[in-house]
């Protein structure tokens, strides 16, 4: 599909010339496949998306599944062209060209957006909280998608919001040397978005925040020494292995990875009920797929990292603990300073630790630890 200039005038996305329209709604033309006729029918819809990703990487390609099964579930009634960071607008540009009609939806990061409001990186990743499991439930059955929606209304931005796309805990650091202990992240030139940013600060890390398609050439011109991005598979894509010999676990900055679908509400309130109902089940079906699919892609790439010579490092428990006393005192902080957040921090708390206790309860110690069962204990 041609890229097609997107105006106010067209933000709705809705084709309103009437013979356009009678073209699209009514007229079927005729096609033979197999000595059939087959009825093809023309958008009734078209949206343009922007994304704040480069096209090769896995973030990306969730905008592009959600399209995909928007068109596929509507029937052709709806189509969504999907364009990369810097095609329509820059990466950190999203939020507005979706507010502004100048895009009818977006796919990003709301981390992105604390300069705006910090308790928006509660809906993207917050250090040493949730897992995707528990942050998804957080949002779809627990109140976090009111509060998420919240944000933006308070913001006056004409958008909806809704979830589309979460990966497992990210690599730490891909470093130019091993990150063990606290003193070895001190002084350390990373690049880190968010509130994980904020809280390195706090430890002596010089934290620098640069977009993803600029990070590879940051490390291998020594710019940088370390750098965060996502889970091993998207990181695989971006080729941090080829210019960094250290990855780092646990992702203990963003244990669970939610990225946002924002529509312009204009464009929203437009559509008729069923592809409502049909934007709304692919950005769950997107969510889904996203989960499954990097977590069987990044265990490959874990794999492949460490047959090509990478070398695999894990942050000591102890710095873990100090990391998370920092972290913990930081959102203390943020608490105190703004409501809002307080009442964000104290649901998503809350729902965190009740989810802890739950699962401690209900998960065999085994399947926890399946990779190192005790010798007496290993049948198979």
């Amino acid at each position: 599909m041609k890229k097609q200039a997107v105006t106010k005038k067209a933000a709705n996305g809705i084709l309103t010339d009437r013979r356009t329209f009678l073209k699209a709604g009514v007229a079927l033309g005729a096609a033979t496949l197999g000595g059939q006729a087959v009825a093809q029918r023309r958008p009734e819809v078209r949206w343009t998306m922007a994304t704040s990703w480069p096209a090769t990487i896995h973030l990306h390609h969730m905008a592009q599944y959600w399209a995909k099964k928007v068109e596929e579930m509507s029937g052709g009634r709806m189509v969504v062209d999907v364009q990369p960071s810097g095609a329509i607008v820059g990466a950190f540009e999203v939020l507005d060209a979706a507010h502004s009609g100048v895009v009818q939806a977006m796919h990003s990061w709301s981390a992105y957006w604390i300069g705006r409001n910090p308790a928006a990186a509660f809906f993207a990743s917050i250090p040493f909280l949730f897992t995707p499991l528990s942050h998804l439930a957080w949002v779809y059955e627990g109140g976090g998608l009111q509060l998420w929606q919240k944000i933006y209304d308070d913001l006056r931005l004409n958008v909806k919001v809704l979830p589309c796309g979460i990966t497992h805990a990210e690599i730490v650091a891909w470093a130019h040397k091993p990150l063990r202990k606290l003193e070895d992240w001190r002084g350390l030139k990373y690049r880190a978005p968010g509130i994980w940013g904020e809280i390195l600060r706090g430890l002596g890390v010089a934290v620098v925040t640069l977009p993803a398609a600029e990070l590879y050439t940051a490390m291998e011109r020594r710019v940088i020494d370390a750098t965060e991005f996502n889970t091993p598979y998207t990181d695989y894509l971006l080729r941090f292995h080829e210019v960094a010999r250290y990855f780092t676990g646990p992702g203990m900055h963003q244990p669970t990875v939610l990225f946002e679908l924002v529509i312009n509400k204009s464009a929203w309130e437009r559509l008729p009920t069923d592809l409502k109902a049909i934007v709304e089940e692919a950005a769950r079906a997107t969510t889904l797929w996203s989960l499954t699919y990097d977590l069987h892609k990044s265990m490959e790439y874990i794999d492949f990292f460490k047959r090509r010579g990478n070398q695999q490092v894990f942050v000591e428990r102890q710095t873990q603990w100090e990391i998370y006393k920092v972290a913990m005192e930081y959102l203390k902080k943020q608490a105190e300073a703004n409501p809002f957040f307080k009442q964000v921090l104290d649901s998503a708390l809350s729902y965190h630790r009740r989810y802890a206790a739950y699962d401690e309860l209900m998960t065999p110690i085994p399947v926890r630890e399946a990779h190192r069962v005790p010798q007496p204990y290993r049948v198979i």
